[in-house]
């Protein structure tokens, strides 16, 4: 068994981290949260199916794409919910998905094809949530808060989105001409990926953790 292949599991498995968090404090969690823990119960179906498909295909973009479609929803109805109380933000929100979709229908179909990798839905994506997660940080630091910042679920949730979604975005949006013209510097950041991968899981397992200091309705 390489290193390699244990580095690249350990990332995959780090998926089980909110799944855990979010199993023991699922009682507390509101809904947009109970959206999001399920999401990373899907994401686990997901990797098996990733590697079923890599293995018997050696191909499993098709997966991806479903994948990021979802993804993509499961974090805006979390923004979503957060940002309820602003008209603005909200129709943003829904406009953003809208689009989002009709991008990623045109990333599968016409432009990059359902079995190569959907970089133009994929940063996309990254980068709508990147914004969403810099709205919050906006509003969470212009506001007079009850708690500490760090003490709420929304502020850990945020983070991990800007770490992987920021830190990855180059990757997402280069990663077909990567594996076409640089094989090396697609591992690297293949490597790279899994390491903020096993970070960002772990931001999302506190964001479950921080909804023991609050009685979510």
């Amino acid at each position: 068994m390489s290193v390699r292949f244990i580095y690249y599991t350990t990332s995959q498995a780090s998926v089980l981290l909110p799944i855990i968090a979010g199993l023991f404090y699922y009682t507390k969690l509101n809904k947009p949260f109970k959206v999001l823990f399920w999401f990373f119960v899907l994401s686990v179906l997901f990797e098996v199916q990733a590697k079923i498909c890599g293995i018997l295909y050696n191909n499993n973009m098709p997966g991806l794409h479903l994948f990021t479609f979802i993804e993509m929803f499961a974090f805006s109805t979390v923004y979503y919910f957060h940002f309820s109380k602003s008209k603005f933000l909200t129709s943003l929100i829904l406009l953003n998905a809208i689009s989002f979709s009709l991008v990623a229908i045109s990333d599968a179909v016409y432009f990059n094809g359902i079995f190569a990798p959907n970089n133009i839905s994929r940063t996309y994506s990254s980068i709508s949530l990147t914004v969403f997660a810099l709205i919050y940080f906006y509003h969470l630091f212009v506001k007079e808060l009850q708690f500490y910042s760090w003490q709420y679920p929304m502020f850990w949730l945020s983070t991990g989105v800007l770490i992987y979604f920021g830190l990855n975005l180059l990757y997402f949006m280069l990663l077909n001409y990567l594996i076409s013209n640089a094989t090396f510097t697609g591992q690297i950041s293949s490597y790279t990926h899994a390491a903020i991968n096993i970070i960002a899981n772990c931001l999302f397992a506190q964001s479950f953790r921080c909804h023991k200091n609050f009685i979510m309705k």
